[in-house]
């Protein structure tokens, strides 16, 4: 059957294409973050303060006052030590499932930044 003009624009305008938006999923955060991550290289007060963005996803496990509940503060932690440490997860060779997952989602830039960050803090007195 030969289809005419009108009705091919008829069919075409009844056709749903599903459309696919790469950054649907991200959360206002993460967009801030993708966003201000070009700006924070080179620049050290840049680096910590994207750092310190990013460490509010640490926040849920890692306390932001020092105290280690179980899970070992990172606050005041050398920057080439908390590199390190993320690599081993990043790698895989750290087995925690939950510092793997983190540790691969994260780039480079983003590991520097938590790192510039979490080193720039006081460590926090020890309790007694």
């Amino acid at each position: 059957m030969l289809v005419g003009k009108g009705d091919m624009a008829r069919h075409n305008a009844t056709v749903k294409v599903p459309v696919r938006w790469p950054l649907a999923g991200l959360s206002a955060a993460g967009l801030v973050a993708l966003i201000a991550a070009p700006e924070a290289s080179g620049d050290p007060a840049k680096a910590i303060a994207y750092g310190k963005h990013l460490s509010q996803e640490c926040a849920s496990c890692h306390r932001h006052d020092g105290v280690d509940n179980g899970i070992p503060s990172i606050i005041g932690w050398d920057a080439a030590a908390f590199r390190e440490t993320l690599g081993y997860y990043k790698e895989g060779s750290r087995p925690n499932p939950v510092m793997v997952s983190v540790a691969q989602s994260l780039e480079t830039d983003q590991i520097e930044a938590l790192a510039a960050y979490y080193a720039s803090l006081p460590k926090p007195a020890r309790s007694r």
